[in-house]
């Protein structure tokens, strides 16, 4: 899936803007960012982090509308004020000029509601601006998926992944991946490394004895176990069948890690999940730290 043009009008602290994306890296700076990131998360029909993410909801004037490829098809998806509609938001998408149905729609765009949620990036010290997802530990989750297998009542884990977490396909995934994982550089200049123990959390593994990690290894740990988690679920739809990618959320990652950290890097490993990526963030001079990206384009709020 991929978004190829997005507009917004009257929503948020945005009166009019267009914007046009890229497939692979797209980068939103500046101070109303959360106002595109509720607007994507509406054209995309995504049930989570919508108007979380914003303060303001739809008013009477406001639209947004995108222009989204999936399938090897062309969608419009168009979002108005409605006042019968759950959260005052009606979302149609339409293929051609024809709307989808509620069984099309599901089928074109939807994923379940755990792989929706793993992809969003947003970290703990950005938690005033993104509170749904403030205590989302992606170093717990491949654990907390085999813990769910081993329950005698797995029927929540099975509707949050669709059916998909009790199928012999993911059972058998998970086992090869947790038992498969090496050692992941988190600071190669530090020695530190991401590793995982026999239950399946990630754990990290310093030459050094210490007491805890810095603020920015502490980012870097849960934005590598964010990549592996998808890294996963990737796995997952392609033993399936399963072709609905949605994009990569990642809110303000390059804010709240140290400078000299490779930035470049950490999105290249992001690129290589072959999903559509939007980074937000308040930094303007960004363009700076991604001089060596080749794909990328950058929007300045």
């Amino acid at each position: 899936m991929y978004i190829k043009k997005l507009t917004i009008e009257h929503f948020g602290g945005i009166e009019y803007k267009s914007f046009s994306f890229c497939e692979s890296l797209n980068v939103i700076a500046g101070e109303d960012t959360r106002a595109v990131f509720a607007a994507l998360c509406v054209a995309l029909c995504n049930r989570l982090l919508r108007f979380q993410v914003s303060p303001y909801c739809l008013m009477e004037n406001s639209r947004i509308y995108a222009e989204i490829e999936a399938g090897g098809a062309d969608y419009v998806s168009e979002a108005v004020y409605s006042t019968d509609a759950p959260e005052h938001c009606e979302t149609n998408v339409y293929c051609g000029r024809r709307k989808l149905t509620e069984e099309e729609l599901r089928a074109a765009f939807h994923v379940s509601m755990e792989e929706e949620e793993c992809s969003y990036f947003v970290n703990r010290y950005d938690y005033y601006r993104y509170v749904p997802f403030a205590e989302l530990d992606y170093s717990k989750k491949l654990a907390e998926y085999r813990k769910a297998l081993q329950e005698e009542d797995r029927q929540e884990f099975s509707e949050r992944t669709d059916g998909a977490g009790t199928t012999q396909t993911f059972r058998r995934e998970l086992k090869n991946f947790c038992y498969g994982f090496l050692p992941q550089p988190i600071r190669i200049e530090k020695q530190l490394l991401l590793t995982m123990d026999e239950d399946g959390s990630f754990l990290t593994k310093d030459v050094r004895t210490r007491m805890d990690l810095s603020a920015t290894e502490e980012v870097l740990v849960q934005y590598l176990c964010f990549l592996e988690v998808n890294r996963f679920w990737g796995e997952v739809q392609k033993l399936m069948g399963r072709t609905a990618k949605k994009p990569l959320f990642i809110s303000a990652l390059p804010d709240h890690i140290d400078l000299c950290v490779d930035l470049v890097s950490l999105l290249e490993q992001t690129l290589e999940l072959n999903r559509q990526v939007f980074l937000f963030t308040g930094d303007k001079d960004i363009k700076k730290r991604l001089d060596a990206m080749k794909e990328k384009r950058i929007i300045l709020l």
